[in-house]
């Protein structure tokens, strides 16, 4: 898993944080916006809002250093008797595209991610919460107005995921002349906008080919 960094503007952030005792999920909730476009906007606005993460279905971005405080679920009343700023890891997921419809890859990258921060931490899954739990707060609505969905995320983050990479930047760098060969010869065409999405296993696989002389030179 890739996570790219750009730093939060420092007027945005709190102190360092002393323990890591839960998780909390909130959505952007803007219309076809990007992990890397929420990162650039709070590197350089002072705004004294801020998260940890940014994910979108492409990329994952690091905002506020993970052992900081980052202001993401403060309020003047909490529903959560414990879960603060100064106990959590804030992560912000671009949930809707520009119809304002779920985009479900980037839920799925999400959970890639806080299932990693929760054997880091030892973060056990009933301490995986939203912000509308810590504060009342619509967020992230999709999974507040369907439950159904928050549980699918939750039995996500609970399972060890199966490493997929959509790009081929993404991919290690055992598997890249293999799959350049299969992209330029047309034998491998992915879903389109260069999405190819291949497990480890399929490009093991397509690997013991290559070397066996199935695809050429």
């Amino acid at each position: 898993m890739t996570i790219q960094k750009k730093r939060c503007n420092r007027a945005n952030y709190g102190g360092k944080r002393k323990r890591t005792k839960y998780i909390v999920v909130h959505y952007t909730s803007n219309h076809g916006d990007t992990a890397k476009n929420n990162a650039d906007y709070f590197a350089r606005e002072r705004i004294k809002v801020s998260a940890h993460f940014f994910v979108d279905e492409k990329e994952i971005w690091s905002s506020v250093p993970e052992n900081y405080v980052a202001w993401h679920c403060g309020a003047k009343r909490y529903r959560h008797p414990k879960c603060r700023n100064a106990n959590s890891i804030g992560v912000e997921i671009c949930m809707n595209d520009r119809a304002g419809e779920i985009r479900m890859d980037s839920i799925e990258h999400a959970a890639q991610l806080v299932h990693k921060l929760m054997k880091r931490y030892q973060i056990p899954v009933e301490n995986v919460i939203r912000h509308y739990d810590v504060t009342g707060k619509m967020c992230p609505a999709w999974m507040v107005q369907d439950n159904t969905l928050w549980r699918v995320f939750h039995e996500k983050i609970e399972e060890e995921p199966t490493l997929h990479y959509r790009y081929y930047e993404d991919m290690p760098k055992w598997a890249k002349p293999t799959v350049a060969k299969l992209v330029k010869k047309g034998f491998l065409k992915g879903e389109g906008e260069g999405v190819l999405n291949l497990s480890e296993e399929a490009l093991k696989l397509l690997i013991i080919n290559d070397r066996a002389g199935c695809y050429g030179e």
